[in-house]
């Protein structure tokens, strides 16, 4: 009677899972280019990593847009030098500005309508900018998060970097962020973040979040306390995010993104883990191979569905899914050890 419950919640959470996915690839959450022009001020603001380089290309893919009316506020990293490259960069055009102090923040210095914050390992294309403002005036927004594209190259990398689409597109119905006040519908990331400048203003959301790295997904949360409206999209090739030739602590990284997905809750990851890489094992032992043609059937079509809505190739995504699987339950449990041991650790003052 137990192994029959068991077969019973791990299916149920399949077709639950499978249903968001579904869900997902129907509404399709895309930021889609619009025609419509406009000529607010826009103030980007970037932390720049130690990673100099990858600033640059971003800057000038910020440089070669079609939208003109921009300031860009660059917030200089504690561990990276002022390279020369850098500061010539912004002194060609004045748009772009390197705040000389180290601490402070960039958008006490931001003049413009709307603050878009963009990570350092981003390029953003054409239409962009004049999208994310359409967006946010006609629905009244004011923040619109949008979860890049991703640029894979490497076989860890494609082991890795679609964890993070596969566990928010088959658990979050993105299209409900915006149509449900609650936080509980909540989504986002860090490399783009628009804001209506006027509110974030009075409410200053990174100023109270900030820490090693602001969590997206809180300050969404906040934004809905406050009875505010936020939306998340996907970026549909507006913008790219991109992973630098050598990251050795890259499964880290992912753990500790795939974590925050669960509002850093540990049970709920573990659970989580248990269904979705535990229950399949669970099956193929304790199941019958004649009705295996279900649930098999069902992650086939979840990472087809989630790999087209990603940008990403659906082929290498099915193919890797079992490698995948286990770099999942590597990343994050060192992400729940990690955080374990650190909440053990007593805060400096």
């Amino acid at each position: 009677m137990l192994v029959i419950t068991l077969i019973y919640i791990i299916l149920i959470f399949l077709v639950l899972r499978f249903s968001v996915s579904v869900f997902n690839f129907l509404s399709n959450p895309k930021l889609s280019v619009y025609g419509r022009r406009f000529n607010d001020r826009v103030s980007i603001l970037i932390e720049a990593a130690p990673d100099v380089n990858g600033l640059i290309e971003l800057l000038y893919a910020i440089k070669e847009q079609d939208y003109k009316d921009i300031e860009v506020i660059i917030q200089r990293h504690k561990d990276a030098e002022q390279l020369a490259e850098l500061v010539s960069f912004c002194a060609e055009d004045k748009r772009f500005r390197l705040r000389k102090e180290r601490t402070g923040f960039a958008e006490d210095e931001a003049t413009g309508a709307y603050f878009l914050f963009l990570g350092t390992h981003t390029i953003i294309e054409n239409g962009l900018i004049n999208s994310l403002i359409y967006r946010t005036k006609v629905f009244n927004l004011t923040l619109l998060n949008i979860i890049p594209t991703q640029s894979i190259t490497g076989l860890l990398n494609y082991c890795l970097l679609p964890l993070h689409n596969f566990v928010l597109l088959n658990l979050i119905p993105l299209r409900l962020v915006r149509l449900f006040s609650s936080p509980a519908f909540s989504a986002g990331t860090n490399q783009c973040m628009f804001f209506d400048a006027s509110v974030y203003k009075k409410y200053e959301w990174h100023r109270r979040q900030k820490g090693e790295m602001p969590e997206a997904l809180e300050i969404v949360k906040a934004v809905k306390q406050e009875h505010f409206r936020a939306e998340t999209l996907l970026g549909n090739h507006l913008i790219y995010s991109y992973i630098s030739d050598y990251q050795p602590d890259l499964i880290k990284k992912t753990g500790q993104r795939l974590l925050r997905n669960f509002g850093n809750n540990i049970f709920v990851a573990l659970l989580y883990l248990i269904l979705v890489v535990g229950g399949p094992l669970f099956l193929m032992v304790d199941y019958d191979y004649r009705l295996l043609i279900l649930p098999a059937g069902l992650i086939f079509l979840s990472r087809v569905m989630i790999s087209f809505l990603s940008g990403q190739n659906p082929l290498w995504n099915v193919l890797l899914h079992p490698i995948q699987m286990i770099f999942l339950v590597i990343s994050l449990i060192q992400a729940i050890f990690s955080r374990i041991l650190n909440s053990g650790q007593p805060h400096k003052k």
